[in-house]
């Protein structure tokens, strides 16, 4: 989903910078519009390239001071009590991500979607493929929540346990839909963990819950190739990391490209009854986001 520019471009028009970056949610709701993503892969198509190569081709033309520019007034809504470098990584990453569309938005002429109705957010939803996702409730529950995670990623791992309370708390009124986002989608071994988990859903989906907790512990493990000790699978013969079915990594790399074409760039990421949410959630937090979306 992006535009990269030749060397014969024009520089001032190439190193666009907006005066106030749009949110990732702003981003995330203008990627789901059909008539966006036409616009966008017209642009490509012109350019002959696939809008992922535009897009990782264009964040290598951010630099630091680009960044920089930005993240002196973010940092500043930032309490300093929790300005551990994961953040402080995490926030320049997702600046990064913001003029990288910025600039793909000005070139390709799209006007941001600053506010969308119920109805444009859920096309979104529509356009998601849920044939295989591990996914609990009903999809006329009060709350539809689709989550992008990897179960090596340490803020999901933390978020975990308050998402699945929460599932366990409203049981009825939430429809929660899981989705892969591999932080590295460029080796079989970083993918195991989630093609493990495509099999454990497969196979035992009653219990999949814990299976994803189980997952989270192990999943440094299961990506070393180690040898497991946990007796929940034991009776799963095909869900053995050393001998799972390719179709597992398919679907897994499948999720990764479809994210990709709607911004998801991070994890955990959360798609809330229309809204996104970037970011690791607490029992309050969730709280506070279903506050806000109980309204369809």
């Amino acid at each position: 989903m992006i535009f990269f520019v030749s060397c014969n471009g024009n520089t001032s028009e190439d190193l666009y910078l907006p005066e106030n970056l749009p949110s990732d949610e702003t981003i995330k709701e203008t990627l789901s519009s059909d008539s966006s993503l036409a616009k966008l892969n017209a642009k490509a198509k012109l350019l002959e390239k696939s809008l992922a190569t535009w897009k990782e081709e264009e964040k290598t033309l951010v630099s630091e001071k680009d960044i920089n520019l930005y993240w002196q007034k973010e940092k500043k809504s930032t309490p300093k009590s929790i300005l551990d470098t994961d953040l402080i990584d995490r926030q320049r990453d997702s600046i990064r991500i913001r003029i990288v569309w910025s600039r793909i938005f000005h070139k390709t002429g799209i006007t941001l979607k600053q506010k969308q109705n119920q109805v444009a957010n859920f096309n979104l939803f529509k356009q998601l493929n849920f044939e295989s996702s591990p996914q609990f409730g009903s999809s006329d529950a009060k709350w539809i929540i689709v989550e992008w995670s990897d179960y090596l990623c340490n803020f999901c791992r933390e978020s975990f346990p308050h998402t699945k309370n929460l599932l366990s708390k409203y049981k009825t009124q939430i429809m929660y839909i899981h989705k892969d986002f591999p932080l590295d989608g460029d080796s079989d071994e970083s993918l195991l963990p989630l093609a493990l988990g495509r099999c454990l859903w497969e196979n035992d989906p009653k219990n999949f819950l814990g299976h994803m907790q189980l997952l989270y512990s192990n999943s440094k493990k299961i990506m070393r190739g180690d040898n497991l000790q946990v007796k929940e699978w034991d009776f799963l013969q095909d869900c053995q990391p050393k001998s799972l079915s390719l179709k597992y990594f398919s679907q897994v790399k499948s999720d990764m490209k479809e994210a990709m074409k709607f911004g998801v760039g991070s994890v955990p990421t959360f798609w809330v009854n229309g809204r996104w949410v970037v970011g690791a959630l607490d029992s309050q937090s969730w709280e506070r986001v279903l506050e806000d979306t109980a309204s369809r």
